[in-house]
């Protein structure tokens, strides 16, 4: 049977209009970030900024959503509970387009410097950020029920912690990685790869949080 979660008419239904159109550019943001990843040794200097370019983009036209919604909030007639949570909501979402921006720009130093990365370790961080990008997207489809399904909302916050849960296994991986190439040579990627790792795993830690708001208001409404 559906039910909706979320009670409060056109104001609502316009929260999560404009959520939707903040997780777009953050889903956008992860896209490129693995673009990059996926690409990284044939890409040069030059692409590797101009992806960034685009993905500043988008992190720029989410502040202006972040914005514009954290005014329709405030002056929001709402339960103050459900406005710290909706609040929270999104800053998270801001939180994972900055993650993936900040994990590009990274990106873009390392190929000014002309840095190797080990092929086993991008692999394994581009099936972290593939990962992300699945949560991410659910995170879209979890605003999509909100107001409408409470069974189904529920089943996609339960797979996002499913998906959270898998990329905490694949970054064991990514640091197993990377403890062989630098137990056989210690070089510049054994200093600044394991802060990429922890961010890469910082993206679906984020979305779970989201996930976690969501189930938590369903527990306690």
């Amino acid at each position: 049977m559906s039910a909706g979660i979320l009670a409060g008419g056109r104001f609502l239904e316009e929260v999560i209009n404009r959520s939707r159109e903040h997780v777009k550019h953050a889903i956008e943001g992860v896209t490129i970030l693995g673009a990059v990843l996926r690409d990284y040794d044939s890409l040069s200097y030059e692409e590797v900024q101009r992806q960034y370019g685009e993905l500043n983009r988008h992190e720029e036209e989410s502040d202006k959503i972040k914005r514009s919604l954290m005014s329709l909030l405030r002056v929001s007639r709402i339960h103050p509970e459900d406005r710290e949570d909706l609040l929270r909501i999104v800053l998270t979402v801001d939180d994972i387009i900055g993650l993936a921006k900040a994990i590009t720009k990274k990106l873009v130093i390392f190929k000014h410097l002309k840095l190797e990365l080990p092929r086993g370790l991008l692999s394994t961080l581009l099936e972290m950020v593939n990962k992300s990008i699945e949560a991410v997207k659910l995170i879209y489809d979890l605003l999509e029920y909100v107001a409408s399904n409470y069974a189904k909302a529920l089943e996609v916050a339960n797979k996002i912690e499913e998906i959270e849960e898998d990329v905490d296994e694949i970054k064991l991986k990514a640091f197993e990685e990377l403890l062989k190439e630098c137990s056989i040579k210690f070089r510049e990627v054994c200093i600044v790869m394991p802060v990429v790792i922890d961010d890469v795993e910082k993206i679906t830690d984020k979305c779970e949080d989201v996930a976690d708001l969501f189930r938590l208001y369903i527990v306690s409404r």
